[in-house]
Order: C-alpha cells, then sequence, then structure tokens
C-alpha cells in the first residue's frame, strides 16, 4: 500500500484499522485500492463546505435495470430480468459520507458502523476543521505586514 506523505508539521490524528481512511491535523486522505489502480485521494480541512449522508447504491445495476426494461419491447421475459437489477440496486444502498469540496466530492463508505461512532467521527473532523482554521487564521495575522506611514489629512478642492 502506498503510503502519503505528509506536508510540513501535519500529524495524524485518527486513521482506520486498514489505512482506508484517514485524519491528519491538515487533511482527510482516503485511499483505494482496487484490482490494478490504487488511487489515493485527499481534500484539505480548510477547504471541506459540507457533508452529507446519503444512502447511495451501486450504479451499474441501475443501469442494467434501466436497459433491459427497454428490452421488454422484443420480449416481456426481459421485464422480470429488469425487476432483478432494480432489487439488486435497492439491497446494495448503503449510508456512505459524501464531503464536499469545491473541486471534488469523497464518498467515504459507512460499513457496519454504529450511530453513535459515525457522529463522533464527524465530530473529529469538524474540530479537526476549526482547530486548523484557527492555526491558519494566526499564521495569516503573524504574516500580514504592518501598514505603513498613513496619514489622514485631505485634498482640499
Amino acid at each position: 500500500m502506498a503510503v502519503t506523505k505528509l506536508l510540513d508539521g501535519e500529524r495524524y490524528l485518527i486513521q482506520t484499522v486498514d489505512k482506508k481512511l484517514t485524519l491528519t491535523t491538515h487533511r482527510v486522505i482516503q485511499r483505494e485500492n482496487n484490482w490494478f489502480v490504487r488511487s489515493c485521494k485527499s481534500i484539505m480541512l480548510e477547504d471541506i463546505e459540507s457533508w452529507q449522508i446519503k444512502a447511495t447504491g451501486k450504479p451499474l445495476y441501475l443501469a442494467a435495470s434501466l436497459a433491459t426494461a427497454l428490452f421488454v419491447y422484443f420480449n416481456d421475459s426481459f421485464a422480470l430480468l429488469s425487476g432483478f437489477f432494480l432489487m439488486l440496486y435497492l439491497m446494495t444502498r448503503q449510508h456512505r459520507i459524501h464531503i464536499m469540496s469545491p473541486y471534488t466530492v469523497m464518498v467515504l463508505p459507512i460499513e457496519e458502523v454504529e450511530e453513535n461512532r459515525l457522529s463522533s467521527m464527524v465530530e473529529l473532523v469538524r474540530q479537526a476543521k476549526r482547530d486548523r482554521m484557527e492555526v491558519l487564521r494566526r499564521q495569516e495575522v503573524v504574516n500580514t505586514p504592518a501598514p505603513a506611514f498613513e496619514t489622514s489629512h485631505r485634498k482640499s478642492a
């Protein structure tokens, strides 16, 4: 599994046992291992606009249901197959956390997670975001140059 390099001053806050989801002081990192492709997606905490918990299913089953529904015109037995794929779609619907940022949406699957643990995870991300925003505000105040000599006289007309 690929190891993500941490940014300057970044440290781990929490990580899942399988290391697929990591929360650091600067970002949320999601690692995915498909058959041939390993990918890593991250969102900076200050870029998180909102998140939602939605039930989503496998869109492949829904597409197969619609495609076989079109074949009902030729043979009525495709109605049964279309219903089968529709039931698969409905049965595979799971709650997932959708984290939205201006440039991407990160979908975190929630498999067999209790509701109280889910709310504590969301609260941990909120707290990490608040801390990160506070650090960025302090750095902004320190890095802003002091205004040059200013006078308050007006030009007479």
